[in-house]
């Protein structure tokens, strides 16, 4: 379990997480309203999103009036790129600012890290070579120094396919290797096939790691597996409010009717 403020992540029912998704500050103050009258756990600002990212004067100035809105909710903040499903690039250096910055700010309780940004799965597979080696320790100190200040998610993101078991688990084993909080999968299911897979593949991940898990199957066929986390181990769900940030999610009003179907069966 890992606590974040009031949040339990990792107990009882997956915590709802809905994303800020405006371009400008004034569209995301009143989307951020808006989610305080809806019932969500975790709020996360999708920085990508944002047309004045790049500016970090007028990242903080967004933040604090962002942190002032909400009340002492959770905010995760993330800069998803384009290779897993975000709208903005940015170089690893300016990345890795943006985030120290954030999380040194004092106004954000999460930032997510895309794992394998800068480093190819394949390359740290099997016996990886020096320099593939020395790449991987720096973003273990880095997200080591993260860690100091905030709660770190560790993403991997496919949008085209939901790989191998063999391939999942090896991503895990990284994710979880390289010292985040909260190990966090999403992947593209062909088939229905493909999200028993996954959740399946979650459900043996629980055995292996005391750490919470976020894993999800996306596009409709997978939304089931943004429903049944308490059974097979996904702590974490996201719903929408409006704009889905990812391909499936469902409205966080329905998405907490169900999350509560399932959690009663569980007592």
């Amino acid at each position: 379990m890992v606590q974040v403020g009031d949040v339990s992540i990792g107990s009882g029912k997956p915590k709802i997480c809905a994303s800020i998704t405006e371009t400008d500050r004034k569209s995301i103050i009143a989307a951020a309203d808006i989610l305080l009258q809806k019932r969500v756990d975790i709020i996360e600002w999708r920085i990508d999103y944002y047309s004045e990212v790049h500016h970090w004067d007028m990242v903080l100035e967004t933040l604090q009036r962002l942190k002032m809105s909400l009340y002492g909710r959770p905010l995760l903040v993330t800069f998803r790129t384009k290779a897993e499903g975000g709208c903005q690039e940015i170089e690893t250096p300016e990345y890795r600012e943006l985030l120290d910055n954030i999380a040194q700010s004092g106004l954000v309780d999460m930032v997510d890290v895309e794992i394998f940004k800068d480093i190819n799965y394949s390359d740290l597979s099997g016996e990886p070579a020096a320099d593939v080696k020395e790449k991987f320790e720096e973003l273990k100190n880095w997200i080591a120094a993260l860690r100091q200040k905030v709660t770190v998610v560790g993403s991997y993101h496919n949008f085209n396919m939901t790989p191998e078991d063999d391939d999942l688990a090896g991503r895990m084993k990284l994710i979880i290797e390289s010292g985040v909080d909260i190990p966090k999968i999403a992947v593209m299911p062909e088939n229905r096939m493909d999200v028993m897979r996954l959740m399946m593949f979650t459900l043996k991940m629980t055995e292996q790691t005391d750490k919470p898990l976020i894993t999800m199957s996306m596009s409709r066929i997978g939304s089931i597996s943004r429903i049944a986390g308490e059974a097979f181990g996904s702590a974490v769900t996201f719903g929408s409010i409006g704009q889905e940030s990812a391909p499936g999610q469902l409205p966080v009003n329905k998405l907490e009717e169900m999350l509560e179907m399932v959690h009663q069966n569980y007592q």
